[in-house]
């Protein structure tokens, strides 16, 4: 069976050579999005105190001192032990492939090299995850490259909009993983209507029919 492991993390920076991960959250999809389980942790590194942006805490509401006297906080080594173990549940190798594909929003540009620098190098993740990922921003932007969704289309926060899906704490990892499951599933069933119904109508014209 294959699996989906949906993630997002929120950091004290954009540069994850300047900055730390602060939260992290994964979860083990099923091949209809169902979540199978689930991995949330607060993080720091070890022997230092997190770097972060004053920007970047008013943004994801971190507040520093507070992380760092939860003892639920864990340092790396812990959370990629964690990370590890929770892929190897589900993973199965076909071939020299992985049956565990990475979902998420903007996650192959941002959240992954996060991944890279804090947690395991790039060979240890593609050792377990595929190295092809789902991620629902590269859907956004062709659909919107081809005029199937409309200029402003961009940031999860836009696309929960246009769509009216339930809309979640934004800059939560939690909730932008389920928001982001939302859209994917809004933007699939649409294009499946299309194809199946043989409308020529265009995907605007069809979620204003809605």
């Amino acid at each position: 069976m294959n699996y989906y492991l949906a993630y997002d993390l929120e950091s004290g920076t954009l540069d994850p050579t300047t900055g730390d991960i602060l939260t992290a959250y994964f979860a083990i999809l099923d091949e209809n999005f169902t979540f199978i389980e689930d991995l949330d942790m607060k993080l720091k590194p070890v022997g230092r105190l997190p770097l972060a942006e004053a920007k970047a805490l008013s943004i994801n509401g971190i507040d520093i001192e507070k992380h760092l006297l939860d003892p639920e906080t864990i340092a790396y080594p812990q959370a990629k032990e964690k990370l590890t173990a929770l892929i190897k549940k589900y993973l199965k190798k076909k071939g020299k492939y992985s049956n565990v594909l990475g979902f998420g929003y903007n996650v192959a540009s941002f959240d992954v090299h996060w991944i890279y620098h804090h947690l395991m190098s790039k060979s240890e993740w593609e050792s377990m995850v595929h190295y092809k990922q789902l991620d629902v921003m590269h859907d956004v932007d062709v659909l919107k490259r081809h005029g199937w969704l409309p200029a402003f289309s961009g940031s999860l926060g836009s696309m929960v909009e246009f769509f009216n899906v339930p809309k979640g704490a934004a800059h939560v990892a939690r909730d932008d993983i389920r928001m982001t499951v939302d859209v994917y599933k809004k933007i699939h069933e649409l294009m499946e209507s299309k194809k199946n119904g043989g409308s020529t109508v265009d995907l605007i014209s069809l979620l204003e029919a809605e």
